[in-house]
Formats: structure tokens, sequence, C-alpha cells
């Protein structure tokens, strides 16, 4: 069994989110591009909305969303990097 890797936006002091860095590299790929282009859609979907009434709390929401994608994907790319240069 391969040691699962905490990422890097669990925030409690027990992690709860785990990535195997062992899976085949197109599985870690295919799982950083989901969360990479979630993000960039997410972006795109912020840029083409109006400013005006929208509340502070959802400008915070949509960029703690982003984040966490952002972060998952790339932990999971790191965990790609380790298996290339490995």
């Amino acid at each position: 069994m391969s040691e699962f890797t905490p990422l890097q936006s669990n925030l409690t002091p027990t992690p709860v989110l785990y990535l195997n860095p062992a899976a085949p590299p197109a599985d870690l790929y295919g799982c950083a591009v989901q969360r990479i282009k979630a993000t960039r859609d997410l972006m795109h979907s912020l840029n083409c909305l109006s400013i005006k009434g929208v509340a502070d709390q959802d400008l915070s929401h949509v960029a703690n969303a982003a984040h966490l994608l952002l972060q998952d994907g790339c932990d999971v790319l790191d965990a790609l990097q380790w298996r290339i240069e490995g």
C-alpha cells in the first residue's frame, strides 16, 4: 500500500483529504487538470460578471473556492513532478 500525502488545503490538525502519489501518472495529470480548469472556468465567470451589486462575501466565497481547487491541483502536479523526476 502506498503512503498517502495530505493535501495542503487541509485546515484541521488531523488531515482529512489525501493524495495518492503512487497513482498512475495519467490519473494524477487528469486530477490536476480537472481542478485547474475548474478554477479557470470559475475565474472566467467572475470576470464576466458585473461587480455592481456583488456582495463582499460573494467575492470571498468565489476566491476561497478558487484557492482550494488551485491548491489541490498544484499539490497533484507536485506529486506528478516527484514521480517524473523520481
